[in-house]
């Protein structure tokens, strides 16, 4: 093989496109650019994501702005290689800790690691451990004492909202001694009942006094020259002359 018979991998290397070298190579006259419009100008320089003027599509896609877990726990961590600096025999509580410089804070709890290795016996109080952890302190003579967390307190869901409340002991021996109220369709009492009794006497006199003032009024309407016109006379029978 000679120098001038190397030849790159087929399909590596592509031949540049040659641009307005006449009409028979392929790019003549337009030079690929088509007639006029935007795409045809030298001072054309647009993004890869333009759509013409409109959002475009990284804009239109909603971001992931990140998820926060309203019930997550953080615990503060210690190994027991932390551990050794206390005195043989001691009570390491959470209040020594955080003295001690070792947590800032104690969070949802204290949890000892077991990285490292303990080298006496020390009966310690946290809120959780691991099994290695549990395993190594046991092992020495030293005594693990778990602290009990109450569970948190959460706001009540819609369905214990529509729950009805208790009601105190005290408000019900209230409800007791005050007059229970008369039900629906319960007798009236002897009051009311002479009440409703004057309350139809008086009905009765008013449309008593109004039947007498029609019944005068109906006498004088008969007594009247007018009303004697409108009755009409006898008509005479079959055979009878007028």
């Amino acid at each position: 093989m000679k120098l001038h018979e190397l030849r790159p991998s087929p399909g590596s290397h592509e031949s540049r496109k040659r641009v307005g070298r006449g009409a028979g190579s392929g790019h003549g006259k337009t030079s690929g650019r088509g007639q006029k419009g935007q795409g045809a100008r030298t001072s054309m320089n647009l993004p890869k994501a333009f759509e013409g003027g409109q959002t475009k599509l990284t804009m239109r896609i909603p971001k992931l702005r990140g998820f926060k877990n309203r019930w997550k726990k953080t615990f503060a961590v210690v190994n027991l290689t932390r551990l050794s600096r206390f005195p043989e025999g001691t009570e390491v509580t959470p209040e020594q800790l955080i003295e001690a410089g070792m947590i800032k804070d104690v969070g949802a709890g204290i949890k000892v690691l077991g990285a490292g290795r303990l080298t006496h016996k020390l009966t310690i109080r946290a809120h959780r451990f691991s099994a290695d952890a549990r395993q190594k302190i046991e092992a020495i003579g030293g005594t693990v004492s778990v602290i009990e967390v109450p569970p948190p307190i959460r706001p009540k869901t819609k369905r214990a909202k529509n729950q009805p409340k208790p009601v105190p002991a005290a408000v019900s021996e209230e409800a007791a001694e005050k007059p229970s109220k008369p039900q629906k369709g319960a007798k009236p009492a002897k009051a009311e009942k002479t009440g409703k009794a004057e309350k139809s006497a008086r009905a009765q006199g008013t449309g008593n006094a109004e039947g007498s003032t029609k019944a005068e009024g109906s006498t004088k309407a008969e007594g009247s020259p007018r009303a004697d016109k409108k009755q009409k006379a006898p008509r005479p029978e079959k055979g009878e002359e007028g």
